[in-house]
């Protein structure tokens, strides 16, 4: 049977109670609720009894599907179709579970002349400035940006943040900031160059950036984890909606983040180091000083 048909039969058993219909959207929530407590209970006499609960699989499958039967019903009085939820569900988790190669997925900058290398090595060299500790980068003994400190009455490591910027592009193919700095904007498009490679997207990678960070300060710096909180995610990719990055999937975003975070402990761990960057692999590697 198709979710469809079921969804139409039943509606059929919907039934009327004697009260308003507001208060007849409500019963469908609540029983929902109650049969989520009888899925339980189920479980809960499993763990009690064991192989003496010889009837769990059928009364488990009986249960569920009076959960199937209240959802059908909430969704009907919503005007919604049971088929087209189950579809946007299963868009959902694989968006944020299902494992990606990396290096098969296109990179955004492929049909243009201004690309980024196909790999690279950056060095963080850290020096003592006139108040702060510093943290400038070079590519191919040039510097890249500016020298940065920590912007923070506290120290905190932010001033290698840019190594995030260079995990977006590994992982990513993508970061308007250093595309900027590496002087790669897409003048040959100016569609692009408008929409994807100035200001408004650099400030939206910088604040990805920010939030990743706030979010691992109050995460052991991310030292000892191996997920991402599913609403940052959500939130990330609400930041970036309108950029050529949105359709990066989140589970594509947990692995730069994770992957990023471990070299960036590797340099504060030894004050700076080379950093092998490269799109065509998608690797991000700390390299030592």
């Amino acid at each position: 049977m198709k979710l469809k048909e079921y969804q139409v039969q039943a509606a059929t058993s919907i039934q009327s109670y004697k009260s308003n219909d507001q208060e007849n959207f409500f019963l469908g929530y609540l029983g929902l609720a109650g049969e989520a407590g009888s899925v339980l209970t189920t479980l809960k006499k499993l763990i009690r009894d064991g192989d003496g609960f010889g009837s769990f699989k059928e009364k488990i499958k009986e249960e569920l599907g009076d959960v199937l039967w209240y959802i059908a019903a909430i969704a009907s009085h919503n005007d919604l179709c049971l088929e087209e939820i189950a579809t946007n569900n299963l868009e959902k988790v694989n968006d944020r579970f299902r494992e990606i190669k990396l290096p098969e997925i296109a990179r955004f900058d492929a049909a243009y002349e201004e690309q980024f290398p196909d790999s690279f090595i950056i060095n963080f060299i850290e020096e003592e400035g006139r108040h702060f500790p510093e943290v400038k980068m070079l590519w191919e003994n040039r510097p890249l940006g500016d020298p940065l400190s920590d912007n923070s009455r506290e120290p905190n490591d932010y001033r290698y943040h840019d190594v995030f910027h260079l995990g977006h592009v590994a992982f990513l193919g993508w970061s308007p900031v250093i595309r900027h700095l590496m002087k790669l904007k897409r003048k040959s498009d100016p569609v692009a160059l408008d929409a994807e490679d100035r200001g408004r997207p650099q400030v939206a990678e910088e604040a990805v950036t920010l939030i990743v960070y706030n979010y691992a300060k109050g995460n052991k710096m991310l030292k000892e984890s191996d997920r991402i909180d599913t609403e940052l995610l959500r939130t990330i990719k609400q930041l970036v909606v309108d950029l050529e990055v949105s359709a990066v999937s989140a589970f594509q975003w947990e692995r730069t983040i994770l992957e990023s975070y471990k070299v960036f402990h590797q340099l504060v761990a030894n004050k700076g180091g080379r950093v092998y960057v490269s799109p065509f692999s998608r690797e991000l590697k700390y390299l030592g000083k």
